[in-house]
């Protein structure tokens, strides 16, 4: 059995694995016959001659002439140079051919990628959030992004976390944001959050409540809103927002805002 990583090297240069094993039978006797080198190397006799003609062609082997019909090896020192720089004139057509078929390409494809390109989604102003984390990330985001007002709608589920929520209404408040919002007035029999109004209403924050809130949203400049909505068919709270920078859309949110704002109470600890 002859050596196998002498073999995979071979192979490594373009040879198959039988090719490999004839040559390495080939090179350990003088000549052999097909149906020797077939015994010796385990090769089977239907492929053997299939084998030596292509190990011929490759320039590493030969058929010996004479009484019998035999096969001698083509001394390595000559025959794995030849069998490299054909090794090396087949991938060069290769490259050739793949470049000439990647220019093709170029000249097919480029004008389809810049009509996409110059496409507008008319969807892109829609961010739709499945995460809770990718939500309380976003609504940080908008929060340190706002310039002058945010306006609120605040209902449970809570998807940011109590100190997370607050973070939100200090950072800008810090920087002079107007901030209003309205919360539902089960609100301020909940002993989790009725701390916390407190807490915002020490921050600057201007807080009302009303009976009950259609939905949870926070917008932001009067152009992105985020909305949390609910399963319309079950009704159970849904950690779904969207993220809309539609100033249009935006304006319409500040309408109905206001007129909850009209009509909301205002705190009173």
């Amino acid at each position: 059995m002859h050596d196998e990583s002498l073999i995979d090297q071979l192979s490594d240069l373009g040879l198959s694995r039988y090719e490999s094993t004839a040559y390495l039978g080939l090179l350990g006797r003088q000549s052999f016959s097909a149906a020797q080198l077939a015994t010796h190397t385990s090769i089977p006799r239907q492929r053997i001659y299939d084998v030596l003609q292509s190990l011929s062609s490759k320039g590493l082997a030969h058929e010996r002439m004479g009484p019998r019909r035999t096969f001698v090896a083509v001394a390595p020192e000559q025959a794995l140079p030849a069998l490299l720089a054909e090794r090396r004139s087949v991938m060069e057509r290769e490259l050739a051919d793949a470049q000439t078929i990647a220019q093709s390409l170029v000249a097919t494809m480029q004008p389809i990628y810049t009509e996409g390109s110059n496409e507008d989604n008319p969807l892109d102003y829609i961010d739709v959030l499945l995460d809770p984390r990718q939500i309380s990330a976003r609504a940080w985001t908008l929060a340190q992004q706002a310039d002058h007002e945010i306006l609120a709608c605040f209902k449970r589920p809570l998807v940011s976390s109590l100190e997370e929520n607050v973070a939100e209404v200090r950072e800008p408040r810090s920087r002079g944001v107007q901030y209003r919002a309205l919360y539902e007035l089960s609100a301020l029999e909940d002993e989790q959050l009725r701390p916390v109004l407190a807490q915002f209403r020490s921050l600057g924050q201007e807080l009302r409540f009303v009976p009950q809130l259609p939905i949870k949203m926070n917008l932001f400049d009067g152009r992105v809103a985020l909305l949390s909505l609910q399963d319309p068919i079950t009704g159970r709270p849904s950690i779904t927002a969207l993220c809309l920078n539609h100033p249009s859309l935006a304006q319409t949110l500040r309408v109905a805002f206001e007129a909850f704002w009209a009509q909301a109470q205002p705190y009173s600890e």
